[in-house]
């Protein structure tokens, strides 16, 4: 997809609509539907998914970018069931899946909010939708849309340069806020920071210090699984988040509240999609394909495992909570050195 930049007239009609799609008793409701998923001990991801499948079912259901309201929806199951059944754009099986699941959820959570039996209200939505016969004690054969398969086709697996021409790129955009946009595009591609941390991050949650691993630089505080981590920040991120605090004529250490904010809502976080947008334009400027968060950090860890770091100081560098989520960040760079190899050997 060819996407604009950000800060242009058509980003600012998008960002209009977003403010619209914020409907006061939907997100009363898909806040209680998150803290009562959170209370059953759901993990905090898997929520978050839920949270964005339902948005995803709620614009679905609407007209010309305007989602549906939440009470709304759920007062139509035939709506939810067509929408399940026929998304307008093509889907993955697993998309597709994971939206069905999000909407039984909410129905045994929410259901009596709604002043509606889950029960019923579960069985009747199950009967709106085409079944096969199941496979097994663990499934009821409801079909939903979707086709096998990824939808989008995977992404370079780059190294330190090419992310840090990405960083380049999205300086030198033209847009007035061309210094946000670096010190954005930085920290996807050099913090190993997961896309919602970073839009979320506060000026408050950056300090210079001495560091556990006995470097003194710029550190990032964020919460993971009920945990404060501090994690180093390397690469062109100082300077980039330096720069963008002298752009508004202030130090980092006098700042405060959100650091990437809504183009006119100085204290409304920057959005997730608005945040992929500005790192598919970088994409776009040095004529690379869209590059996935996922792959930015594993870029991030393989970088940092070829400087001679175990796994084991590579998952503390990166915050993550076991070695196994390192390992699963260097498959794409192990198979692809692997493929080297061999090419280097046919060619002798």
């Amino acid at each position: 997809m060819s996407q604009l930049p950000l800060f242009s007239e058509a980003h600012s009609a998008d960002s209009q609509i977003d403010t619209h799609q914020r409907e006061p008793e939907s997100e009363r409701l898909l806040v209680l539907f998150r803290d009562s998923r959170l209370v059953q001990g759901a993990h905090p991801q898997s929520v978050r998914r839920e949270v964005f499948q339902l948005r995803a079912v709620m614009r679905e259901a609407g007209a010309e970018g305007r989602p549906v309201a939440l009470g709304a929806l759920f007062a139509d199951l035939a709506l939810i069931a067509r929408v399940l059944r026929e998304p307008r754009a093509p889907i993955a099986r697993s998309t597709g899946r994971a939206r069905l699941l999000a909407v039984q959820r909410f129905i045994r959570l929410m259901g009596r909010t709604l002043g509606r039996d889950p029960a019923t209200e579960f069985t009747a939505l199950d009967a709106l939708l085409p079944a096969r016969r199941s496979a097994g004690w663990h499934t009821t054969g409801t079909l939903v849309a979707g086709s096998p398969g990824r939808r989008r086709r995977r992404g370079p697996s780059l190294g330190a340069a090419e992310r840090r021409r990405l960083v380049d790129a999205a300086g030198m955009t033209g847009s007035p806020h061309a210094q946000c946009d670096r010190a954005l595009v930085a920290l996807h591609c050099f913090s190993g920071l997961r896309p919602e941390e970073i839009v979320r991050m506060r000026w408050e949650n950056l300090v210079t210090e001495l560091t556990a691993y006995g470097r003194y630089g710029l550190t990032a505080t964020v919460e993971r699984g009920g945990r404060r981590l501090r994690l180093l920040l390397l690469g062109p991120i100082p300077d980039s988040i330096v720069a963008l605090a002298w752009a508004g004529g202030r130090t980092i250490e006098s700042m405060s509240g959100t650091i990437f904010c809504a183009r006119g809502e100085p204290d409304h976080p920057l959005s997730y999609r608005a945040a992929r947008d500005i790192l598919r334009d970088a994409c776009r400027l040095v004529g690379l394909p869209t590059v996935e968060s996922t792959a930015l950090r594993s870029a991030r860890a393989h970088w940092l495992g070829s400087r001679g770091l175990s796994s084991h100081e590579v998952a503390a560098v990166l915050g993550l909570a076991s070695v196994g989520g390192v390992n699963s960040l260097f498959q794409r760079h192990a198979a692809l050195g692997a493929h080297c190899s061999v090419r280097e050997m046919l060619t002798r």
